[in-house]
């Protein structure tokens, strides 16, 4: 019995120690297969073709936008042996694309694209991930069947394999990555967002976005997206990733989605205040006390800001009235109180002018849904 248990023992460490071997090979081949120094020399060299081929444009302030959010994301990423650069094209659509060695471009007109620092920190943080695991050589890899090694040793020769660099050239122009690997991006760029402080959920809207773009313009050049696959698996993978991190999905913090502002005229000795979301105006007051008009409008504004949400319903839009005082509620959550008093100018009571308030606001959300056919609640 205890010779079986001594074999046993050292069958077992026999086990572990082939495993350990194992483990170290694997780790040997994987760092063996990776040249960062020739990523860098081969990225350098297609960065200059890509240059002569695209205008470069020097906007001070975008130029300083996308290098400071892209070295923040880049060093989250520690790949500190990987210097990055980054680069705006003159080119239409909105569109970013990275090539090996740590060089992403974008086009100007990605800047018109998204809402916030948010949604573009994500659109670089997808492209960091790209480089940082290497995808545009693996999958010239998978393309041609040559190692990783082999690929970089053709393409810095002074004449190399026109159809290796045809391969990665569209890999990285027209981001043709596979599933797999688009993937391991999205989900690989939420931790980097995470990691520096930037709103993840901008990096869902952004898709969100194109998604609806997608759904109205099927002609309308997408650019950085056209040939990512499946746009809708990548939202739900993107959203369940950002629950499953206890990320609280609010929209609005990221884009410009029902925007909500206000205005002010003083006309014939009155002073009116006018509350908008986006173009629709939602309440408007009359007083010929300007302190009091600029502070009830002021203090509403805010609250609806605050409590407005994309997937608010009507039923929870509510008006309490209490004698000549009526109150408009959002999800319970008090927005204004008035009084038939302070209505008096507009010729209406209080319920009036506020009931007249939240069939606005429900026109707001109606009229957003329309221009925005993703599921705010559910898979897509």
């Amino acid at each position: 019995m205890r010779k079986n248990r001594k074999l046993i023992n050292k069958f077992v460490w026999v086990i572990v120690f082939l495993l350990i071997a194992f483990l170290l090979v694997s780790f040997h081949s994987f760092s063996a297969e990776r040249d960062l120094d020739k990523e860098q020399k081969l990225g350098k060299t297609l960065s200059e073709n890509i240059e002569k081929k695209y205008e470069v444009i020097e906007d001070l302030n975008q130029n300083s936008l996308i290098t400071e959010i892209g070295n923040k994301l880049a060093e989250a990423s520690e790949m500190k042996e990987m210097k990055f650069h980054f680069r705006i094209l003159k080119e239409e659509g909105p569109n970013a694309f990275s090539i090996p060695g740590g060089y992403i471009y974008v086009t100007y007109d990605l800047f018109g694209y998204v809402h916030s620092d948010d949604e573009l920190a994500g659109i670089l943080a997808h492209e960091i991930a790209h480089i940082v695991h290497n995808h545009a050589l693996k999958q010239t890899r998978d393309n041609t069947k040559f190692t990783l090694l082999t690929i970089l040793a053709v393409l810095l020769t002074r004449e190399p394999d026109v159809g290796v660099l045809g391969k990665l050239t569209t890999i990285t122009l027209l981001n043709q990555y596979s599933r797999e690997y688009e993937e391991e991006a999205d989900l690989t760029a939420i931790d980097l967002l995470i990691k520096t402080g930037y709103n993840p959920v901008g990096f869902l809207t952004s898709l969100e976005r194109l998604y609806a773009r997608e759904m109205f313009k099927p002609k309308v050049n997408l650019g950085i997206f056209q040939t990512h696959p499946d746009t809708e698996n990548r939202i739900n993978y993107v959203r369940n990733k950002l629950i499953e991190k206890g990320i609280d999905i609010d929209r609005r913090a990221t884009t410009d989605y029902l925007k909500v502002s206000s205005k002010y005229v003083f006309k014939d000795s009155f002073y009116r205040g006018v509350i908008y979301i986006d173009d629709i105006p939602v309440l408007n007051l009359t007083s010929t006390k300007r302190e009091e008009i600029f502070l009830k409008i002021i203090e509403t504004s805010q609250n609806i800001d605050r409590f407005l949400s994309i997937d608010l319903s009507p039923y929870e839009i509510n008006i309490l009235v209490e004698g000549t005082t009526s109150t408009l509620l959002i999800r319970n959550n008090k927005i204004i109180s008035l009084d038939n008093s302070d209505t008096i100018y507009l010729r209406k009571t209080a319920e009036e002018v506020l009931y007249e308030t939240k069939n606005k606001i429900t026109q707001a959300l109606w009229e957003f849904r329309l221009n925005m056919p993703f599921d705010i609640k559910g898979d897509i």
